[in-house]
């Protein structure tokens, strides 16, 4: 007990920092938000240095908690926007793309050239070369296209 009542605001900054250190160290995400308490903490105790050990304690949690399901509650409403990786997946990449095609499309089968690419198209329509597509979706080998009407 005689040590919680000798805490200072610098006591807090350090607990704050090494917390944080941990959580490099160990990404997990369970030491950040009682490190960026503890640093608010040691700030608050900056400023107010009247405040009790209990008081401080009381905070310190009170804060963790409300930082991390915080956290939590505004991941949910803002989910992140990371991009698909499509390295190294090609037919991945041209998806949503609009090329001319170069051979007819008969009985679901075509041929479409994608920058010095030739690739097999399927089709559920028989359409004829010159005619715009749109590349809807990657079938093993084969893009999936259909008539791109504008």
């Amino acid at each position: 007990m005689e040590f919680f009542e000798t805490l200072e605001y610098w006591h807090w900054l350090i607990f704050g920092a090494a917390l944080i250190i941990l959580e490099i160290i160990l990404p997990s995400a369970v030491f950040l938000w009682p490190g960026l308490a503890a640093l608010a903490i040691g700030v608050i105790n900056f400023i107010a240095p009247e405040i009790s050990w209990v008081t401080s304690m009381a905070l310190w949690a009170g804060l963790s908690v409300l930082l991390a399901f915080g956290w939590q509650f505004y991941r949910k409403k803002n989910p992140s926007l990371e991009p698909r990786n499509t390295i190294n997946r090609r037919g991945e990449q041209i998806v949503g793309r609009h090329f001319t095609l170069t051979k007819d499309i008969t009985n679901g089968v075509g041929e479409l050239h994608v920058d010095d690419t030739r690739w097999k198209v399927i089709s559920s329509a028989d359409i004829h070369a010159g005619k715009k597509v749109k590349v809807l979706g990657v079938e093993g080998t084969s893009l999936r296209v259909e008539e791109f009407t504008s």
